[in-house]
């Protein structure tokens, strides 16, 4: 299956083709050879649909982990059900927000462990403060 578009339109006539006295209209070997590709589209498209979900869930495990680490190194009033209506909020998100999303967790993440990325301690948590690692080699 090359083109969407084209599918959807066949479906579309073989639809309207089942649905009234155009039965003798349809075309078998073509039918054949559509349902074939999309037997085998299908399966790709449920393989990727399997990998989506793996990543999905590896990408919420990782940013659960590092905000529940800020949240502990931060210490702020109320942080823990902020932390929790976030979470739950995230499974929500499309793909590209969910990247997004680790992206800034990932910074945060950064900014509040800079000694595990070979960088000083900060006391202001200003990234001015942060120097290049390369400096460390």
């Amino acid at each position: 299956m090359t083109n969407p578009n084209i599918d959807r339109n066949y479906l579309d006539e073989l639809l309207i083709s089942l649905s009234g006295d155009k039965l003798s209209e349809i075309d078998f070997d073509k039918l054949t050879d559509w349902l074939r590709e999309l037997k085998s589209s299908l399966a790709d498209s449920c393989e990727l649909q399997a990998e989506l979900k793996l990543m999905r869930e590896d990408y919420l495990n990782r940013i659960a982990g590092m905000v529940k680490a800020i949240t502990i190194v931060e210490r702020s009033s109320g942080a823990t059900e902020k932390v929790l209506a976030y979470l739950e909020d995230l499974e929500n998100l499309s793909a590209a927000e969910l990247i997004e999303q680790y992206r800034k967790t990932s910074h945060r993440f950064r900014i509040a462990f800079p000694t595990t990325f070979g960088l000083p301690p900060v006391s202001n948590n200003s990234i001015a403060g942060l120097k290049e690692t390369s400096d460390y080699k």
